[in-house]
C-alpha cells in the first residue's frame, strides 16, 4: 500500500504582497517600450526663427525621449502658441522663458489645435523648449507675439 504524503505551504500577507508587486510590475513593463530613441533625421525635425515667432515640427516619432531647446527674438511681452501636434503614446512637454529666464510657459502635454497665451515676461531673447518622454506621433507648434 502506497502512502501519499502532503505538504502544506503557507503564505504570509508579506509573501503575498511581494508576489502581487512583482506580478504588477511585470505586467507594466510588458506594456513600455523598451528602446528609448533620440530626435534623428528620420524624424525630419524643423525649426524656424523670426523676430516675434518661432516655429518647430518633428515628425513620425517613435518613442523618442529628447530635449531641444533654442532663443528667438521677442518684441513683445506676451506670446500666442499654436499647438498642431498630435502624440497619442508617451507625452511632450513646452517650457517658455522670458529675456531674464522666467518661466512664462510650461504646458504638458502639448495637443492639438489649442491656442494659449504665455504669461507676460520680459522682451527680448526668449527661450523655447520642447521636451519629449516616450513619445510617438507629431510635434507642431509655432510661438508668435500676441497680436
Amino acid at each position: 500500500m502506497m502512502t501519499t504524503r502532503r505538504t502544506q505551504v503557507r503564505m504570509t500577507a508579506g509573501t503575498l504582497l511581494a508576489i502581487a508587486a512583482a506580478a504588477t510590475l511585470f505586467a507594466l513593463t510588458g506594456c513600455q517600450d523598451t528602446i528609448v530613441k533620440y530626435l534623428g533625421p528620420e524624424n525630419k525635425p524643423e525649426l524656424y526663427i523670426a523676430t516675434d515667432s518661432t516655429r518647430y515640427q518633428a515628425r513620425e516619432l517613435d518613442n523618442v525621449t529628447d530635449v531641444e531647446s533654442w532663443t528667438w527674438p521677442h518684441t513683445g511681452t506676451i506670446a500666442t502658441v499654436y499647438h498642431h501636434s498630435f502624440v497619442h503614446h508617451g507625452h511632450a512637454r513646452i517650457t517658455i522663458e522670458d529675456n531674464v529666464g522666467t518661466i512664462v510657459y510650461n504646458r504638458v502635454p502639448v495637443e492639438f489645435e489649442l491656442v494659449n497665451e504665455t504669461l507676460p515676461g520680459v522682451p527680448g531673447d526668449w527661450r523655447v523648449t520642447i521636451e519629449l518622454f516616450g513619445a510617438k506621433g507629431r510635434v507642431d507648434f509655432s510661438v508668435a507675439l500676441k497680436r
